[in-house]
Order: C-alpha cells, then structure tokens, then sequence
C-alpha cells in the first residue's frame, strides 16, 4: 500500500510521513474525505477511513480526519 503513488501524494500534500507521529510538519487543520452518496463512493470513503486509521493514525488520533456524509 505505501508503495502506491496515491498514497505517496498523499502524503506530501498533507505533509506527513506514514506511520509518523510527528504532525509538526502538517499542512492542513482538516481532512474531509468525501466521496459519491453511492455504494461505490461508500466504499472508497471506507477504505481511505482504513488508510489514515491504519498509517496516518496520529491525525485520526488528534480528530484532523473527517468523513462528510449526504
């Protein structure tokens, strides 16, 4: 998974290394995931859920993710 050029952006748009607990260098206050009010929007939110709870716990842990819902 960290080996995928998404993810790789990202992390340099947000600013944080995966697995890191260092949110010094963070670009941004909030991370909406949002995504089509369908199931295949549903599934793609859970899965970026699953991705920053998995490597980018820290900003979860802080409360900077949020999903918005239709």
């Amino acid at each position: 998974v960290l080996a995928s050029q998404e993810v790789h952006d990202i992390s340099v748009a947000i600013g944080i290394d995966p697995d890191s607990d260092d949110l010094s260098q963070l670009r941004y206050g909030k991370i909406c995931i949002l995504a089509d009010a369908d199931y295949d929007g549903l599934h793609i939110a859970t899965l970026l859920c699953a991705l920053f709870v998995r490597h980018f716990r820290a900003l979860v842990k802080n409360g900077h993710v949020y999903v918005a819902l239709p």
